[in-house]
């Protein structure tokens, strides 16, 4: 009974994919806006480097690497790529930054905001004070300081050093692969992915859109998978596209599971 129920729970866990991303650029900000085909209740892990952040969504997964580069003065890059047990985030840039995350009522979508840190600049200005007393105070505050942290150190037991690190759980071996695909054209192909019991019609190229959701043993010959796809009115001819693409109203709709 313990097997069962865990099974169950970590399907739950491993069942989340991104189906779109996209990002807006202001001039003191920037966002990312992620959507989830079920509602995503994970945590995300962070990881400062030199040049660049790398935030991990564990139980995440994305059929295909995606990149985009900007032109602002603290982020040039994002990318969002595969990794072993979820999917990375890597912002590259040249300044500390602000980073917030804030998730739809629903769960299905995710925004995240970077922002530059705010820093303390200390305006040069006139004064009539009297500086001989200014450094009279600044000389007893030094002071006093330097005695209260000799005392601490004298009388306060060591603490072991807190690092920021968020642990991932070792998770089950998923249940992921391709069962058909076909090329459209030299950038995109039409594939049938296998997750967890549900089948995915999917585009994957240089974007990647869902068509369609079918449940296990619906499709099962390559004769099952090309009626599908023309079910969908996919075109496999060198077109241009806008041709070959759904729009993005019909993209919606079969995400949310109206059509």
């Amino acid at each position: 009974m313990r097997k069962i129920f865990l099974l169950i729970f970590a399907i739950q866990l491993f069942a989340t994919m991104i189906l779109n991303l996209n990002v807006k650029e202001q001039k003191e900000s920037v966002d990312l806006f992620i959507n989830f085909d079920i509602p995503y209740e994970g945590k995300i892990a962070q990881k400062i480097e030199k040049d660049k952040i790398v935030l991990f969504l564990k139980d995440v997964k994305i059929l295909a690497s995606w990149s985009k580069k900007l032109h602002n003065p603290f982020i040039y890059q994002i990318d969002v790529t595969p990794a072993t047990k979820g999917t990375q985030i890597i912002i590259y840039t040249v300044k500390k930054l602000e980073i917030r995350a804030a998730r739809s009522k629903d769960g299905f979508s995710l925004k995240l905001s970077f922002k530059p840190a705010i820093q303390a600049n200390i305006a040069k200005t006139a004064s009539s004070f009297d500086y001989t007393k200014i450094i009279y105070w600044v000389v007893g505050f030094i002071a006093a300081a330097m005695l209260l942290l000799l005392l601490l150190k004298l009388f306060a037991k060591p603490k072991p050093k807190r690092t920021k690190k968020i642990v991932v759980e070792q998770s089950p071996k998923e249940d992921f692969h391709i069962k058909f695909e076909k090329p459209l054209d030299e950038h995109n192909k039409i594939a049938l992915i296998s997750f967890h019991g549900i089948d995915y019609l999917v585009i994957i190229g240089i974007n990647n859109i869902l068509l369609g959701k079918f449940k296990n043993g619906e499709i099962e010959t390559h004769e099952d998978f090309e009626r599908a796809i023309d079910m969908h009115n996919v075109k496999t001819e060198n077109k241009e596209e806008e041709h070959i693409f759904t729009t993005i109203e019909e993209y919606k709709k079969k995400a949310s599971g109206e059509i």
